[in-house]
């Protein structure tokens, strides 16, 4: 039998993709913006017809999140693409002319790689393809090693898909015998001109470094500030509505509660009335118990699963209606389990004197939990709300609204992408969401005006 080495064997079909998705630039850097939008059409045409049955196909065979929310997720996703990005230009002539005697061109990057989180949405890797296509770039993705194949295997059928839309064969491309040499091989490509990382800081250390341009997609979960003067009951209905939707793995979802004293009891009868658990001291050590023996498990992670299945699995019961778990907490313990990016419906609240000193317990969870490209607050005050804006080191904030459908743009005018933006987390160089215009670069031409 002959002896395989893995890592050799990624490294070889890491540069085989670059160098693929290299030649293939070769045809795309020549491609008008109308030229490309007809790629872009025809693959949205196809993958709406195809979209609930890969979704089914997708949630049955990941089993994370929640088929009902994919749904919903990818048309509005998608309605909210058709209706804005597509429309817009990103390469060629885009502002000036002659007689203005200045011109700005747009021009694609050439080979983008994407690293794709543990636990994608189907919309995530649509999403993917359509920033590619619209920019004109060519496209590696790397397969998380936890990812399990059916996230490879419906990739591949998109990517058909696109190919099938008249994109170049070897445009888009995705490497499955992930592992640390073959990420190391890209960071020192020189065919790659950007990386986008989701949500996997085990690559931005001391361990891998490199040159390339790098975009942190942040994939974890943020505060909330409910203030007093807000309508408690409105609130509290967003907030578990955007904690609970597919289950929790939506970037930016509300994991930390932080409220003031003189509203507690509100709060808490508002959590219960929307189907959230307040868990007590023995069923918060079980869970714990329960997340720490799972957090490496692939085949029983924690990750887009439910509220009754956590609590199931960690040995303690709760109503069928259950939609979020909730851990009150005292103060920021940096070895408490639930202080980490937890993508499922799980959530801390923290109670504080008033809305200052929640002003400063908000930005403690950003800047010391590295959680920091999302913040939602919850407030009738607009001197509150805009201290919070002016000071809080995020990339975005959600004022009165669930977080995680509205922080991406797909339920408001906020660019719509799946990829947040995290250099306030201290990684990657934007706090943009992700589009288009990330993936090109503004070529100026100017010329010499008479005095």
């Amino acid at each position: 039998m002959r002896y395989i080495d893995k890592d050799l064997d990624s490294i070889q079909e890491m540069r085989n993709l670059l160098l693929n998705a290299q030649m293939s630039f070769l045809q795309l850097q020549y491609l008008e913006q109308n030229e490309l939008n007809v790629y872009g059409e025809k693959f949205i045409e196809k993958i709406e017809q195809e979209a609930d049955k890969l979704i089914s196909e997708y949630i049955a065979r990941n089993d994370y999140g929640l088929e009902a929310d994919e749904v919903f997720l990818f048309h509005h996703f998608l309605n909210r693409f058709k209706e804005k990005i597509q429309k817009e230009n990103y390469i060629g002539i885009l502002e000036g002319d002659v007689a203005k005697q200045t011109i700005e061109i747009g021009v694609p990057l050439g080979v983008v790689a994407v690293l794709l989180p543990p636990n994608p949405t189907f919309t995530l890797l649509v999403n993917i393809i359509l920033l590619t296509i619209k920019s004109g770039n060519s496209l590696v993705v790397v397969a998380n090693k936890r990812n399990k194949p059916a996230v490879i295997d419906i990739f591949k059928q998109l990517l058909l898909l696109a190919e099938q839309a008249g994109y170049p064969q070897g445009g888009i491309g995705i490497i499955e015998a992930t592992s640390d040499s073959s990420i190391l091989e890209l960071y020192d490509s020189d065919k790659a001109s950007l990386i986008i990382n989701i949500g996997c800081p085990e690559y931005i250390n001391k361990n891998f470094k490199t040159t390339i341009p790098t975009i942190y997609g942040g994939e974890g979960s943020g505060p909330v500030f409910i203030e007093r003067s807000a309508d408690i009951n409105k609130a509290v209905k967003d907030i578990i509505h955007s904690r609970s939707f597919d289950n929790g793995i939506l970037p930016g979802s509300e994991q930390f509660l932080v409220t003031e004293n003189i509203i507690e009891q509100e709060i808490r009868e508002a959590l219960v009335q929307e189907g959230a658990y307040i868990l007590n001291e023995t069923e918060c050590t079980q869970l714990i118990g329960f997340l720490e023996k799972s957090k490496n498990n692939t085949l029983c992670h924690f990750a887009g699963q439910s509220a009754k299945w956590l609590a199931s699995m960690s040995g303690f019961e709760v109503p069928d209606t259950t939609r979020v778990l909730v851990s009150l907490q005292d103060y920021i313990n940096h070895e408490d389990f639930f202080n980490q990016k937890l993508l499922c419906p799980i959530m801390i609240v923290y109670l504080e004197p008033d809305w200052k000193m929640a002003c400063h317990k908000c930005m403690s969870l950003l800047s010391e939990l590295k959680m920091g490209h999302t913040l939602t607050i919850h407030s009738k005050d607009w001197e509150v709300i805009r201290e919070f804006a002016l000071v809080k080191e995020v990339g975005r904030m959600v004022v009165n609204s669930p977080t995680a459908c509205v922080a991406t743009g797909v339920m408001s005018h906020l660019p719509t992408s799946l990829i947040l933006g995290g250099i306030t987390t201290g990684r990657g160089y934007t706090s943009e969401n992700i589009t288009p215009k990330h993936w090109t670069y503004r070529r100026q031409v100017g010329f010499k005006v008479d005095q």
